[in-house]
């Protein structure tokens, strides 16, 4: 039974049609609407179920409520008609797909139901799980954390992906031990075991996070273990950094590489970024707020640290990095593999020989070798290292800055340097 005009302005014609094409338990299937553009067709239900022998020519027979369903169907009919003449009259339908203008009659006969479809939409957003991902990551200080957060994102979106999955109408209910194993799997493709423990370790705090916020209860990570391999030792001797800066570099970067890797040593393994940006040289000391937790850092600069921030001292910073180079992990990812290659003979070009000092080492190694030496060469006490590297101490109730722990900490920094650099204990 047509319903509409074939004389509307877009062409909206919409009929009545039995859909017998999925009956239910009782055997029933739906009355629809079908609506046809342009030769294109879409369709809503009514509500209305009946049996395939009780449709016959747009109307509904041997019922025992024939005449309430029929009368049902009529007010309908007159409602989409009324719609269709209403909405293309007001433009409504221009430059909309056949599901569009579907949408907006069934909207417009029963606006309940555009309520219930917001809501419902509503509430697939907010459980969709790259959204509440996005909000984990805006919420965070850090950039470098910030930055990690964001890859873990990246690698869920190339799964989702990979699996045919839509990003915005996954559901933070979807994922269980299985979605998991196999996103680990997927992961172990192109990265090591620990990256991918760390992207299951942003994806378990993201779950953490909306069960305190009340999102959802599915924690599934309550029978799946985050598998991590054994951390390679990048900490070095005092016999091989004592080879490594005593070695005569090729001019150009590779001497600049191995200054600041020893700058570095020399301010106990400071991070990258905090020696890229660090500002602030107060009474011969070194103070800063460290980026990875924010608490305030101070290093007696020693002669030898003093030498090379001489050599390389910035206008704005203490160090000259970032008005060469902006971004910072840049210079120090080019400065690690710079110092891989350190006691290699060139050639010509790129090709070497030989065998570098060093060929493991990396920005990291600072910090690490200092700890490693300190305690296993030189049995300088744990508290003391503990303090150094900016670790939690039980007895300091502030930060280790106050007074006693820093002239045992400046002590046990001369003490490293002169043990490493000139073989003195």
């Amino acid at each position: 039974m047509r319903i509409g005009s074939e004389k509307s302005v877009n062409m909206v014609k919409a009929n009545l049609y039995y859909d017998s094409r999925r009956l239910n338990k009782n055997g029933e299937g739906q009355v629809r609407v079908r609506i046809t553009q342009h030769r294109n067709t879409a369709m809503f239900s009514l509500g209305i179920s009946v049996r395939p022998y009780q449709w016959k020519d747009g109307v509904i027979v041997k019922h025992q409520d024939a005449d309430f369903l029929n009368s049902i169907l009529s007010i309908k009919k007159g409602q989409i008609e009324k719609a269709i003449l209403d909405l293309s009259v007001r433009g409504i339908f221009v430059g909309k797909t056949v599901k569009q203008v579907a949408a907006q009659i069934q909207e417009y006969i029963n606006p309940d139901t555009a309520v219930k479809q917001a809501d419902a939409n509503k509430s697939a957003h907010e459980l969709s799980f790259c959204y509440l991902f996005n909000k984990v990551i805006l919420a965070k200080d850090n950039a470098g954390t910030r930055g990690l957060y964001h890859d873990t994102l990246q690698k869920v979106h190339l799964f989702l992906a990979y699996k045919g999955l839509e990003p915005s109408t996954f559901s933070i209910n979807d994922i269980n031990k299985t979605w998991l194993e196999s996103f680990e799997r997927f992961c172990l493709k192109t990265e090591r075991q620990n990256t991918a423990a760390r992207h299951l370790r942003d994806i378990r705090a993201v779950i953490n996070y909306a069960i305190d916020e009340g999102i959802t209860a599915n924690y599934p990570f309550r029978n799946y273990k985050i598998k991590k391999a054994e951390t390679l030792d990048k900490s070095f001797s005092s016999e091989e950094l004592r080879e490594l800066f005593n070695h005569t570099c090729y001019p150009g970067f590779e001497q600049e590489a191995v200054d600041i890797f020893k700058l570095m040593f020399c301010l106990i393994g400071i991070n990258c970024v905090d020696i890229a940006n660090a500002k602030l040289i107060n009474k011969g000391r070194l103070e800063y707020i460290r980026a990875k937790t924010k608490k305030p850092y101070s290093i007696k600069l020693e002669p030898e640290a003093l030498d090379i921030i001489n050599k390389y001292k910035g206008t704005n910073n203490v160090l000259n990095i970032l008005e060469r180079i902006p971004n910072y992990k840049t210079y120090f990812n080019r400065l690690a593999k710079t110092l891989r290659k350190v006691g290699l003979i060139r050639i010509s070009g790129k090709k070497s020989i030989g065998k570098a000092i060093l060929p493991d080492v990396c920005t990291g190694s600072a910090r690490t070798s200092w700890a490693t030496i300190a305690q296993e060469e030189l049995d300088i006490p744990r508290d003391v290292i503990s303090a150094a590297l900016g670790h939690h101490i039980v007895d300091v109730t502030s930060t280790y800055l106050r007074t006693n722990w820093r002239k045992k900490v400046d002590a046990a920094n001369r003490a490293v340097l002169d043990w490493v650099l000139y073989g003195k204990r």
